[in-house]
């Protein structure tokens, strides 16, 4: 809904009246302005984003405030509604509304040609309407669905991959000098016999034999082992008695 406001003459205050009762029915922020009191008006509508009507009466063409709110109101804001076929003739597009058959009935042609004039110009003042949320949401979803695609395809490439790794040969690393402890790649190729392996010769230990004579060795006496007897019934009652145990303890 915009604000509007209605311009005229004396002899039409009663049609602006019921002009702006009905558009208020309608949500609309409607003001009312009249005689000569009105041009007073003109530069704050000028730059304001209301709608003006503008109802050519009888009297009208002939009022010099009327001709001046025609001529310095913006046309894509002015509406002109005409009561007389006697109104001022000009080169504005749309020409002036017929109003002359019009008894304050809603859903008459007049009525439904002013509400078609009201709707443009409130389309033409909105401002530019943000990106809709569906819009995002739909964006965002194709974009999951583009990152859950290129992961099917890149799970689905993967047992590929993996089949042709398995074909190619296998490379270890070996030990070509066993001394210098540098590594080489090494092609694992199974032999068609035991006969074709070639066994590399065992290196020497790594340690120096002693030189000289041999040790002399200290020579003992052969082990006696001791007499072990088993312990009497006596001997295993008298384990038990306390003040026995404490002796020997101490």
């Amino acid at each position: 809904m915009i604000g509007i406001l209605i311009v005229c003459a004396h002899d039409a205050v009663k049609l602006a009246e019921t002009l702006m009762r009905l558009l208020e029915a309608e949500q609309h922020q409607v003001r009312l302005s009249f005689g000569r009191q009105s041009q007073a008006e003109i530069e704050a509508a000028k730059t304001s984003s209301d709608a003006v009507i503008l109802i050519w009466s009888d009297n009208a063409p002939s009022q010099h405030y009327m001709l001046e709110w025609a001529r310095q109101i913006p046309q894509e804001r002015l509406i002109e509604l005409a009561r007389t076929t006697n109104w001022p003739r000009s080169a504005r597009k749309p020409p002036p509304i017929d109003f002359t058959n019009w008894r304050g009935v809603r859903g008459a042609r007049a009525w439904n040609a002013l509400n078609d004039r009201l709707r443009a110009i409130a389309r033409s003042l909105e401002p530019a309407k943000p990106q809709p949320k569906r819009a995002a949401l739909a964006l965002g979803l194709a974009s999951i669905a583009a990152v859950g695609g290129a992961i099917a395809v890149r799970i689905n490439d993967a047992p590929v991959a993996l089949q042709m790794a398995e074909e190619e040969p296998q490379t270890i690393i070996a030990l070509d000098d066993i001394h210098s402890g540098i590594g080489g790649p090494l092609r694992a190729i199974e032999p068609a016999s035991a006969d074709e392996i070639d066994l590399a010769p065992l290196s020497a230990p790594r340690f120096v034999p002693i030189e000289g004579h041999a040790p002399e060795l200290l020579e003992i006496s052969p082990y006696t082992p001791p007499d072990v007897r088993d312990a009497t019934l006596i001997e295993r009652l008298s384990s038990f008695n306390p003040l026995r145990r404490e002796d020997e303890e101490n």
